[in-house]
Parts: C-alpha cells; sequence; structure tokens
C-alpha cells in the first residue's frame, strides 16, 4: 500500500496498547508487563515515521523498512485482537452463566496459563522484530517528531460542496445541444433500431455527467415512455448488463432468474415502449456479446434511443448507428471558470489576486481536463495561504506521465489526512460502479481499524466514521452523491477507483479470469471470479491466505464443489475482519465454520434470498460488530443475544415475532434495520434492554400490527424512522387513560413516520419527552392521522416539521387557528404538501 501508513497503524496500536494498560483483562491474563515492553519499543521508533514517510519517495530502503514496519504492527494487531477474543468469550459465559464441563475446562487455571504463556511468546517475537527494525532506522537519518495518539476533530466542510455541484454543464451547451437534436432526428440507416449514439472522449472530460444531463432534459423525457440507465464499466457481462437495465426499469432485482428468464423478462418490458437506454462506460470491443444483446434492445418502439458513453472509438464503431459525438477538452476559460466555483466562497475571488494568478498556473497544468480541475479545486477550496497553493503548483507529480488527469488525482490524494487516505484506499476492495451507502462503508472502516475515537468525547465511533464520509465527498473523491434522511448512498468515478487500486495494490488483489494470483502481502481480496478463486488461486498459494483481512465476492459462489471449497478455505481465513457476499449464491445455509473466525467484525449476506437459516457457530463471533442477513432468513434465533460487540444490524426475516431474550439483550447495540419482515407482527417486548440504540429504522413490514411499549424506554434513541407498515398502529406504544404515565426523558432528534394508513394519531407521549431534543419531524402519506397533539407546541428545537399526502390533518390544518392547529412560535413555517394544496401554513 501507497506509503504504507506505518505511522497511522502505530498510533492506533499505542493508542490501544495504553488502553490495555489499565484494563482488568490485561491483569487477569498476567500481560501487563509484556504489554508495557511492548509499548515502550513501539513508541521509540513512532517518533521517526512521519519523517521515514516523508522521505520515502526519495529513499527506496526507507520505502522498504516501512514495509517491513508494517507487517509487523499488523501481527501486533493480530495479538491484541486474539486477547481481546478470548476476553470477551470469557464474558459470555460469566453472562449467560454456563457451567458446562467444556466450558469450565476452556477457562481453567491451566488453560488459562496456558494462553498466557502463548501469548507471552507471541509479544516476546514481535518486540524483537521491532528491535530488529528499530536498529536500522539510524542508517536513514530520521529526526524524531512529537506523535499524536489523539484523533483531532477536523474542521466540519460544506456538506452541499459535492462532485454534483460543480459537474455541471459549464462550456458544455453546444455539445449538449448536438447531442439533443441528434436523439430528435430521424435515423438515415433503414434497419438502424434502436439508434445508438456514442459519445467518446477521454476519462475525467465529463462524458457520463453530460449524458445524464440530456437525458435528464424535460424536451427529452417527453419524447420517451421509458428512461433506464445501466453502467457496464470494465466486464461486458451479458446477464449483469440485463439486470441492471431491468433494475433500472422496474426496480428488482431479479438475481434469482436465469439468464433465459431475464432476456424474456427484458423483451416484456421493453415491448411496444419507447425508450431511452444510457449505458455509462462501455469497455467491451467484443462485437459478438453486443450482437447478443442488440435483439433483445429491439424490442422496444420505434424511435428508442441509447447513448453509449466509452473512452474507446472502437467501442463506438461497434455499437453506434451514428456518427459518434467526439467530447473535446474543456476550453480555457471554461476551464478557468469551473476552477474559480471549486476554489473560492462566494465573493472571495476579488479579495485574493495573488491566487488566482497562481490558479490560472495550477490549471494550465490541468490541461484542460474537467475532473482535474475540480479535484484540485476543491482541495483548495477555502485555503488563503500562498504557501499552499504553490505548494499545489509545483508539485513533483506533474512531472510524471499523464495527461493531467492522473497526476492532478496524485495531487488531491497526497493532500488527504492520513486517515483518510487509508479509507480512501480500502474502498477499491469494492468493484467500479460500487453504490456505497454510508452507514455500512462506515462499519466496513470500523471493522478494518480504521476509525478512531475523535477528541470530542460526545461523538460516537459511527459519527467519526460519517465525517470521514462527508469529507471524501466535499473533496470529491466520491460522486453521485444522493443524500437521504435514513442515510446516503455515492458511488467512486472509475478513475479514481483506478488510482486507489494502483496505490493500493501491494495490499489489495483482484481474483478474476485473468488473474488468479495472491502475494503474501495481500490483506483485501476482491473476488469477480468464485470459480477461479477456489479452483486456481486456493490450490496455487495455499499459504497466503492466513494475513487475509477483507473478502468481497462480487459474483456468486455456485455450484457444488465451489460451497464446499468455500467451507474449507474459511478455515484459512484466521484473522479474516471482514466478509460481504455483494451476489446470490446456491448456500441455504451457511457453512457452520463461519464460527471460527473469532476477528470477524463484518458479515454482510448481500441481497441473498437463500439462505434460510444461520448456522449455529455464527453465535460464537463474540467481536462481530456488523451483522446484515439475507432476504430469506426464516428466523433470527435468540441465541444472537450472545453477540456482545453487535452495533449495527440489519434484519429481514420471516418469523411473526420477534422473541424476548434475543435482540433486547444487545447492550451494545446503536444501528436496528428491521426491513422487508412480510410476516412480522409484533417486536419483542425486551427492547428497553437496547442501553445504547441510537437509529431504530422499521420499514416494509406490511403485518406489523403494533409497537412494544418499551420503545419508550430507549432513552438513547436519537433518530426513528418507521415507514410503509400498512397495519400499524402508532398508538399502541401510549398508556392507557387509566394507567398512570410517567414522565419520560428522550434523545430523539429526527422522527418520520411515512405510510402509515392504519394510524389515527401521532404518539403523545413520545413528542412529550423529546421536547428538549426533537429537530426534525416528518409525516408523510398517513391519510387517517386527523390532527396533531398539542405537545408539538412544546420542541423547543424544532427546526423542520413537514407534513405530506396527510389530506385530514392538512385540511384540519388549513381550516382555521386556535384550537384548531397547537402554536409553533420558533417555526416561521409548517410545510403542508399534499395533493389537494401545497401551501404553507403559518406556525
Amino acid at each position: 500500500m501507497e506509503g504504507a501508513f506505518a505511522s497511522t497503524i502505530a498510533q492506533s496500536l499505542l493508542v490501544k496498547l495504553g488502553s490495555f494498560a489499565g484494563q482488568e483483562f490485561c491483569l487477569a491474563w498476567g500481560l501487563e508487563a509484556d504489554i508495557a515492553r511492548l509499548e515502550k519499543r513501539l513508541s521509540a521508533i513512532a517518533a521517526v515515521l512521519s519523517d521515514a514517510e516523508q522521505k520515502q519517495s526519495k529513499n527506496n530502503k526507507i520505502r522498504f523498512w516501512l514495509n517491513d514496519l508494517r507487517e509487523v504492527l499488523y501481527d501486533a494487531e493480530d495479538v491484541l485482537d486474539e486477547i481481546e477474543c478470548e476476553t470477551l468469550r470469557r464474558q459470555v459465559v460469566k453472562t449467560t452463566g454456563s457451567t458446562s464441563r467444556k466450558v469450565r475446562r476452556f477457562f481453567s487455571s491451566s488453560n488459562k496459563i496456558a494462553f498466557r504463556l502463548r501469548m507471552g511468546h507471541k509479544i516476546k517475537s514481535i518486540i524483537e522484530r521491532l528491535a530488529t527494525i528499530s536498529a536500522l532506522k539510524s542508517e536513514f537519518n530520521l529526526s524524531e517528531q512529537p506523535i499524536d495518539c489523539g484523533h483531532v476533530l477536523h474542521e466540519e466542510t460544506e456538506m452541499n460542496r459535492s462532485f454534483e455541484s460543480f459537474s455541471g454543464l459549464i462550456g458544455r451547451d453546444k455539445d449538449k445541444e448536438r447531442i439533443i437534436n441528434l436523439l430528435a432526428a430521424p435515423s438515415k440507416v433503414a434497419d438502424a433500431h434502436p439508434v445508438v449514439l456514442p459519445i467518446v472522449g477521454m476519462g475525467g472530460l465529463g462524458k457520463t455527467s453530460l449524458a445524464k444531463s440530456v437525458c435528464d432534459d424535460e424536451n427529452v423525457k417527453s419524447h420517451f415512455d421509458l428512461k433506464m440507465e445501466a453502467c457496464v464499466s470494465d466486464d461486458f457481462s451479458l446477464k449483469q448488463v440485463v439486470q441492471k437495465i431491468i433494475r433500472s426499469a422496474t426496480g428488482e432485482r431479479c438475481a434469482d432468474l436465469d439468464e433465459g428468464e431475464l432476456n424474456k423478462k427484458l423483451e416484456e418490458i421493453l415491448n411496444g415502449r419507447k425508450y431511452l437506454l444510457l449505458m455509462d462506460d462501455v469497455w467491451n470491443e467484443d462485437a459478438e456479446k453486443w450482437l447478443l444483446l442488440k435483439p433483445l434492445l429491439s424490442k422496444g418502439a420505434d424511435g428508442s434511443k441509447i447513448i453509449v458513453t466509452t473512452r474507446s472509438r472502437r467501442v463506438a464503431e461497434i455499437m453506434g448507428t451514428v456518427a459518434a459525438h467526439n467530447l473535446s477538452f474543456l476550453g480555457k476559460d471554461d476551464c478557468m471558470s469551473l476552477f474559480y466555483k471549486c476554489a473560492f466562497k462566494e465573493g472571495q475571488m476579488e479579495l485574493y489576486p495573488n491566487l488566482v494568478g497562481i490558479g490560472k498556473e495550477i490549471v494550465a497544468k490541468c490541461k484542460q481536463v474537467p475532473l482535474a480541475v475540480i479535484n484540485l479545486g476543491t482541495q483548495l477550496y477555502g485555503r488563503t495561504d500562498e504557501k499552499e497553493w504553490e505548494s499545489v503548483r509545483d508539485s513533483e507529480k506533474w512531472e510524471e506521465e499523464g495527461d493531467g488527469i492522473l497526476p492532478a488525482l496524485k495531487i488531491s490524494y497526497q493532500r488527504l489526512p492520513p486517515h483518510l487516505k487509508r479509507c480512501f484506499l480500502y474502498c477499491s476492495v469494492f468493484p467500479k460502479d460500487y453504490r456505497f451507502g454510508d452507514l455500512y462503508l462506515v462499519q466496513f472502516w470500523m471493522a478494518n481499524g480504521l476509525i478512531h475515537q475523535s477528541s470530542n468525547p460526545n461523538e460516537k465511533l459511527d459519527d467519526v466514521g460519517l465525517r470521514y464520509v462527508r469529507e471524501l465527498i466535499s473533496r470529491c473523491f466520491f460522486q453521485d452523491y444522493v443524500g437521504r434522511i435514513v442515510g446516503a448512498i455515492f458511488k467512486m468515478h472509475d478513475l479514481m477507483h483506478d488510482l486507489a487500486s494502483s496505490l493500493a495494490q501491494n495490499e489489495f488483489s483482484i481474483i478474476s479470469s485473468q488473474n488468479h494470483q495472491i502475494s503474501k502481502t495481500t490483506r483485501h481480496l476482491t473476488v469477480l471470479d468464485s470459480d477461479s478463486f477456489f479452483h486456481k488461486t486456493l490450490p496455487k498459494f495455499p499459504n497466503n491466505f492466513h494475513q487475509v483481512r477483507s473478502i468481497v465476492f462480487v459474483d456468486s459462489i455456485v455450484g457444488p464443489t465451489c460451497k464446499t471449497d468455500f467451507e474449507k478455505c474459511l478455515l484459512e481465513f484466521k484473522h479474516l475482519r471482514s466478509l460481504e457476499l455483494m451476489d446470490d449464491s446456491e448456500f441455504e445455509a451457511f457453512p457452520e465454520r463461519i464460527g471460527a473466525l473469532k476477528h470477524l467484525r463484518y458479515l454482510h449476506f448481500g441481497k441473498n434470498a437463500k439462505i434460510k437459516r444461520l448456522p449455529k457457530s455464527i453465535f460464537k463471533l463474540q467481536n462481530l460488530q456488523a451483522l446484515v442477513t439475507g432476504e430469506g432468513l426464516e428466523e433470527l434465533p435468540k441465541d444472537v443475544r450472545y453477540m456482545i460487540s453487535l452495533r449495527f444490524l440489519f434484519l429481514c426475516t420471516q418469523q411473526k415475532r420477534l422473541p424476548e431474550g434475543g435482540i433486547g439483550c444487545l447492550e451494545c447495540l446503536q444501528t436496528l434495520f428491521i426491513v422487508g419482515c412480510e410476516n412480522l407482527e409484533n417486536l419483542c417486548e425486551d427492547m428497553q434492554g437496547l442501553k445504547s440504540l441510537r437509529k431504530l429504522v422499521i420499514c416494509l413490514c406490511d403485518s406489523l400490527i403494533s409497537l412494544p411499549r418499551s420503545i419508550k424506554c430507549l432513552t438513547t434513541l436519537e433518530e426513528l424512522f418507521i415507514s410503509n407498515c400498512e397495519k400499524l398502529d402508532l398508538m399502541t406504544i401510549e398508556e392507557k387513560k387509566e394507567e398512570k404515565i410517567q414522565p419520560l426523558s428522550l434523545s430523539l432528534r429526527i422522527v418520520m413516520f411515512e405510510y402509515l394508513p392504519a394510524t389515527l394519531a401521532v404518539p403523545e407521549q413520545l413528542l412529550q419527552g423529546s421536547a428538549e431534543s426533537l429537530q426534525t419531524f416528518i409525516i408523510g402519506d398517513c391519510p387517517n392521522i386527523e390532527e396533531m397533539p398539542e405537545s408539538i407546541s412544546n420542541l423547543k428545537k424544532l427546526q423542520k416539521l413537514r407534513i405530506s399526502d396527510c389530506p385530514s390533518l392538512s385540511k384540519r390544518c388549513q381550516k382555521g387557528t386556535g384550537e384548531d392547529w397547537p402554536k409553533i412560535a420558533h417555526i416561521p413555517k409548517i410545510k403542508v404538501d399534499d395533493d389537494d394544496s401545497g401551501e404553507e401554513t403559518s406556525g
């Protein structure tokens, strides 16, 4: 990995060692002296790491020295994790009161001594390796610098600044007009159906932004019955392309359909309809693959059009039925306008004429490539130090070979703080065109130890991770950002993905039908072809898997051989932290050997609909922090209570009731999604046990009738989202009139209720308990709610109240004042957005 990141890993280790020193379990294992020696040795070597990382680009010996050090630091992390794992197992046994002979033997005095000796031996070995490496540092004339083991709370960036803010069509009006005219013109080729218009240009010119702008133009959309989009990227798999087109048209994944069924479904969707399809980032130069897809797309009505974006002229020749539109470099004046928009706050440019001059020189080096201009401009946004601008202009990266885009992206990457560099590079384990969810990405980062507590004691780890995401978005390392109140989604530009992959190549490997290699330094695996992985990579490199920390299976694991091999290979991944299955597999039951992965922190079953049950051994994973179940799970057993480190759970289950003594025992759980549980009628009654829960999402649970009253005991809950629950009556959480109502003290900041037709009123007690905290309250598509409770006027911090598609409530609201509508003095307007009226009523 670029730079080895030895300093950030060392700092992370020092923080952990510092916390270990005073921990009761460390004393219980008798390891305090070993831990102290390791901390002392590591502190001595960490002092010179910052200087070493700055000098490594000009000294290969230092770079190799850092790589060797990184391996030792990773091994040290594994040892500390192993100590934590055994301690957690001990804690589970104490908590559950298990007294089986096997458990007593495991925690016997002799076993405890054996474990202490084994760990002591490993720590001693690491100290000796560090001593050897430390002895070499004198050869490099490295200077010591202060060690900062804390985590600085970085300045919050403006969240409305993102790639989409700057990728507007500056200087592309003529291109857009010409493409629209080409789409509107009748085809001159008699058998050219559908018409295919290629947009060709090098990476970073804005082909995708231009194409999407054309497709979103109102004059264009009005000519078509159906608009679709599919990002094809490197691998032109007919099945995957058809799946993407269907999903764009209908929202269905169709993962369980074979190729023949998919083709038939696509024909049915397109039959007789005039459509516009954007096929983005096409690389396929095999004409035969296109000839297999074209007949399916010809089922649409006459006048159907396809826009193809590609860097390859050969692709344009194969697919195009009209002359390709060649996208040229952006004009110099337009580049300057784009750069100024990215780099300066509004009205600031005139205040810094010296920076404007330097900016012109920087833009000239970008060689009229918009993506380069955007990335460097955003890096300098809000910076007024002339030396900082000069450092970008004079960077040695400009001397490297390239067309302006890669040097610029490398400079942007160099300017990231170390913690964001690692987070960015780890994103390369996911395939191109992958749609990241901010909540899931944060859990993946946490599983790999990339997020640490900030200097702000009130900021939780999840909040720190979300701030990392926002920073990378504001610096344009992510794009296609769609902000949602429950969570955001976004993508990486394919050139950004190329950059991350190239910088992380020493630690990251991609297994495909063309590449079966995995090195001893590989710690993160992307499996594009599971057949190649199991039958070529595993047999050829059997000893290179012990150090792997994360695996993403992009394709399906199918076939009895692969299933057997997968179960066998699980034992090889002794230090695996993260495992994700992105596509369906043929598993109906996951391998029991998953329980041996005691370091596992993140387990994502993707959209798998065939896994009916979780293996019993999975509940031995006391280190697991995040679990995302598949769509076919029949039930989540009560044994989930043994996952004492679980902090994120996405649950989709077929059971009718969540039993007590299960989820309700997860005291560390902070985020709970209950989604797509069609049969679920009741939640567990012991939700008061979720003492750390901060976010609760209940969605698409059509059979859910009621909520447990214990929800009102969730005093740490900050965000509550309930939607698309047809039979749910929110008032079931209210105390009965004859019962004594206890005053509540809640922490809710955001509440959203949407499509709850069975709900007649908003729970009064929920609002009363949140009087000091609630900031956002959204009610939508709740046709039978007639009035708002009087307690809404006591919400002292309410900033946003939005009501949509609630006809009974909005009519009452608009009917008059006084008793008909509670007054909220500090809210100037209440948004009422209904089918009958789009009025805003004064608060």
